[in-house]
């Protein structure tokens, strides 16, 4: 009786210890801490802002880029071209193109070298990984080249409709060249900036990467997705300790480009006008100098992109859009 009835409590035992749960660790702080942290980080980020921040945005002084290497992607027309020829011609870099059309880019080449400027054209698709990485090795092994200084991504494509309209080839295109292009292109040239501890990467982004609208299923997604893009390689170059790589995004309003007057009717807003290339290249390579983390062309279009946002309801969705109104249409 004495024997079963230890073995009993034994199994008895067995039981309870085996029909333990261990409690899950908890993914997060406890609301105590959290609360500490909060109040924590708030006098932290006041004290940051304003004994650093507040005093870099009246000492930012334009950088000097003379005889340094800009590697611009879709350089050969548009906004790209026109900042090709700013760098080239005005502030004495040595400009790479890189864009598949090659007709164009070596007449973009040949009036930045017949304007005393130093250039240099590589046709490239930006969504071959292996076609970046042969121009990449082509320009550290240049004798006249070597380290890139900044990377301009800037390469895309419009496809503009609504998502019943558009194919799924119009899709796979505007994701090949506008977020994959911009994935493959920074992967070959970044290794090298984070070898060496500095650099700069662009990103032409845009009004389309806050902002979502009809007939922009394909490219308001692609200009979402590199700003995401961006801000994740701004956190892996702070976890590598990697301060000395800068990154810039610059977010244009419509600007009128071959790119835009060929696919849409003139676009309108009760607060904004379409830029010039002009005028949008000026202001880019004022931040792109500046190294400023992002940038709106016009500077209040922040408002509109930040708006979107943070005080948006289901209700004051349809009075915001008459309030700016805007109006665009395919041609």
């Amino acid at each position: 009786m004495l024997l079963e009835k230890k073995r009993s409590t034994s199994h008895a035992i067995n039981i309870d210890a085996d029909s333990i749960e261990t409690k899950p660790k908890k993914g997060c702080e406890p609301l105590h801490t959290q609360i500490l942290m909060t109040i924590a980080f708030w006098f932290l980020y006041m004290a940051i802002f304003f004994t650093k921040d507040v005093p870099r945005y009246f000492k930012l002084r334009r950088k000097d880029v003379t005889g340094k290497v800009i590697v611009i992607t879709g350089g050969a027309l548009g906004i790209g071209q026109s900042l090709a020829y700013k760098f080239a011609l005005t502030h004495k870099a040595k400009v790479v193109i890189v864009d598949i059309n090659e007709s164009e880019g070596n007449k973009t080449l040949n009036h930045i070298t017949s304007s005393s400027g130093i250039a240099y054209f590589f046709k490239c698709d930006v969504s071959k990984g292996s076609d970046l990485l042969k121009v990449a090795q082509s320009i550290y092994e240049h004798p006249d080249l070597g380290t890139v200084d900044i990377l301009l991504c800037n390469a895309a494509v419009l496809r503009f409709g609504d998502i019943l309209n558009l194919t799924e080839d119009d899709y796979r295109l505007n994701n090949d060249i506008n977020i994959l292009g911009y994935i493959l292109t920074v992967k070959a040239f970044l290794p090298q900036m984070i070898q060496l501890n500095k650099g700069q990467v662009v990103f032409m982004g845009s009004i389309c990467s806050f902002y979502g609208d009809s007939s922009g299923t394909a490219y308001c997604t692609a200009k979402f997705a590199v700003r995401g893009l961006l801000e994740s390689i701004r956190i892996e170059l702070l976890e590598r300790g990697k301060k000395g790589v800068a990154t810039t995004i610059i977010h244009p309003y419509f600007v009128r480009t071959g790119l835009i007057t060929g696919q849409i009717k003139d676009p309108f807003s009760t607060f904004f006008d379409v830029l010039t290339v002009e005028e949008c290249v000026q202001l880019s390579i004022d931040a792109i100098l500046k190294e400023r983390v992002e940038a709106f062309i016009p500077g209040s279009l922040s408002l509109l992109c930040y708006y979107m946002k943070c005080f948006n309801t289901v209700n004051i969705f349809p009075y915001g859009r008459k309030f700016f109104n805007f109006k665009h249409e395919p041609i």
